[in-house]
């Protein structure tokens, strides 16, 4: 994979402008588990939610080709019941309120003042993106191996 030729879909971009000048009022961060290989568990961040005030939330997740970032429409009910129906209890995703994590906890009720990300080309590489709280950032990145990186 060369993650430099993956990029950011217009739609992503635009999510992201999006939520820009709102303020955070809760983070949710949705484990994946996969108990396949009893020996072996594996546990990753599969995705991040964002939620501002009013009703207006940022998901970011791996892309569909899982060689970058992307803000994604999210519906963790959805995404359950579909796992559990394919995949019985091997596969789970649980979602966890983040907000008062060392992490996370500086950055709820600030305003997310910008959405930083590297441009390559008249394109945005999805392989990481910085949110810029003021005072506070936070990079997320993504890993083959573990998933989302914060």
């Amino acid at each position: 994979m060369n993650e430099s030729k993956t990029y950011f879909s217009q739609n992503a971009l635009q999510k992201f402008i999006a939520a820009e000048q709102k303020v955070v009022k809760k983070v949710v961060c949705h484990l994946w588990y996969n108990s396949s290989n009893p020996n072996e568990a594996l546990e990753l961040i599969d995705n991040v939610e964002i939620y501002f005030s009013g009703t207006h939330k940022l998901t970011i997740s791996c892309n569909e080709e899982g060689t970058g970032l992307d803000a994604v429409d999210y519906n963790y009910e959805l995404e359950t019941a579909e796992l559990k129906k394919e995949f019985g209890d091997k596969i789970k995703i649980f979602a966890l309120d983040a907000s008062s994590t060392k992490i996370w906890k500086e950055v709820i009720g600030k305003k997310l003042v910008q959405v930083k990300l590297e441009k390559e080309n008249g394109h945005y590489k999805s392989s990481a993106i910085m949110l810029d709280f003021g005072e506070e950032q936070r990079e997320i990145s993504i890993s083959h191996n573990d998933g989302l990186i914060i």
